[in-house]
């Protein structure tokens, strides 16, 4: 029998129901929620990790790569730094590099200068000059064979002068001043 009663333990009865299956629902959905929340921060940051990873391969490879281009050069480099207090194989090899080009030369070095911005690796420098007397062919293979020189130099003015009466294309005066970067001697 229908009775208000029964009627209202019925609607009480599936109302609790409704009302436990509203909560397991709800507590069902918190639980995948923070399990997709936990899943998701894995991925970004195993996606983190992946291009971090990526950037240290193509680093990995850049400096292996530079490290096989170096090979055994950096015993050449090191050799390319003379001691400031003997400069000698340098002024051994501008005196061969004049004889080959058939150039009469004169040269002066000043007193090394310490470089201040080489602290990890004292360098410093020894401006010189130098006076040829030869023709500008000759003096074009000097330069060349200076420029393959395995030490640190650079031309920093030059002056060319001639008497000649075919001009400076004939045997002419050419000084040039220059700069020796050198190891730092204690």
């Amino acid at each position: 029998m229908f009775t208000s009663k029964n009627l209202l333990m019925y609607i009480g009865r599936n109302a609790l129901i409704s009302l436990g299956v509203i909560l397991v629902t709800i507590l069902i959905i918190f639980f995948i929620k923070r399990e997709i929340e936990s899943v998701t921060d894995n991925i970004v940051f195993n996606n983190k990790l992946e291009t971090e990873l990526k950037k240290r391969t193509e680093l990995l490879s850049v400096i292996k790569h530079d490290a096989q281009i170096v090979g055994n050069n950096d015993v050449l480099i090191s050799n390319a730094f003379l001691p400031s207090d003997n400069i000698s194989t340098f002024i051994n090899a501008l005196d061969n590099l004049a004889s080959s080009n058939g150039v009469s030369q004169s040269y002066r070095f000043e007193t090394p200068v310490s470089l201040a911005a080489s602290e990890a690796f004292p360098l410093s420098t020894i401006a010189y000059s130098n006076s040829l007397t030869t023709s500008v062919r000759n003096f074009s293979s000097y330069l060349k064979k200076f420029e393959s020189m395995p030490y640190f130099t650079k031309i920093e003015g030059l002056n060319i002068s001639s008497q000649d009466k075919s001009g400076w294309t004939g045997t002419c005066s050419i000084s040039y001043k220059a700069t020796l970067i050198t190891e730092k001697s204690q």
